[in-house]
């Protein structure tokens, strides 16, 4: 195969796995978000720093103990691919709420990078080692919802989100 075509694809593939990570975590499905990581991994997540399956089951259990919504917006990416290995730097903000409608509601924010190490196993890229960059982060009370009651499709954690229930990944 030319050699560009391989990089074409390695880049799809990476940037496909990627998504799957953003979309398992923002559907609270740790098995999903789990599947992305090499069976020896790493993830450095500032409090938490384990191996990427456990971070999977930790972020997505308190997600769905004290979240009410998740959503992900990933950035460029720069992917650097040397045969069965790979680096990857990828921007993100991640929007956390908890209670909304609640006087303690707050939203929180999260603007970083994600800086990986992927390698390739059985055909598929999985990221070996990540380091989460916080570049910064804030915290708002969420005072009112301007769109609630408006007749939007209602977004929420689990297997009912109609994105999760479309987009099953297993």
């Amino acid at each position: 195969m030319d050699p560009r075509l391989q990089e074409l694809l390695d880049h799809h593939e990476i940037r496909q796995l990627l998504a799957r990570y953003a979309h398992g975590c923002d559907r609270g499905d740790a098995t999903v978000m789990g599947a992305v990581y090499a069976e020896e991994s790493w993830d450095d997540h500032g409090p938490n720093k384990c191996d990427g399956r456990s971070f999977a089951a930790i972020i997505t259990d308190d997600l769905v103990a004290h979240g009410t919504m998740c959503s992900h917006l990933m950035g460029q990416s720069l992917i650097i691919v040397d045969g069965d290995a790979a680096r990857a730097e990828t921007y993100f903000l991640a929007s956390i709420s908890n209670r909304p409608g609640d006087p303690g509601a707050t939203m929180h924010q999260l603007g970083g990078r994600y800086i990986d190490t992927l390698t390739r196993a059985a055909g598929a890229w999985k990221i070996a080692r990540r380091i989460c960059v916080r570049d910064w982060s804030a915290s708002q009370p969420i005072r009112a919802d301007w769109l609630q009651g408006a007749g939007f499709v209602g977004g929420c954690l689990g297997a009912d989100d109609p994105g999760a229930a479309l987009m099953r990944i297993r």
